[in-house]
């Protein structure tokens, strides 16, 4: 997973490669503020390998994305590396 480290924005755009399990059902964006031990916010962002979360500063958050299938199963979360 990458998160576009090179410009400054309020906006944070995440890529990933794509999970190759059959039931994918597809992702879920996770974050939280970095005081948080938790996740405390979560996107369905469906079966897509890139989004950009709006409004959300890289600066202030910890972002992560997860796996889903189709029974609501959850993968474990990556965590982004710099582009």
């Amino acid at each position: 997973m990458k998160v576009e480290a090179s410009t400054l924005s309020v906006d944070t755009q995440l890529e990933w490669q794509p999970n190759p399990e059959p039931d994918l059902a597809g992702y879920e964006i996770v974050y939280r503020d970095t005081t948080e031990p938790t996740w405390t916010h979560t996107i369905k962002v469906g079966n897509v390998t890139s989004f950009t979360v709006k409004g959300i500063t890289k600066d202030n958050f910890l972002f992560g994305v997860r796996a889903t299938d189709r029974d609501g199963n959850e993968s474990v979360v990556s965590f982004p590396t710099p582009k």
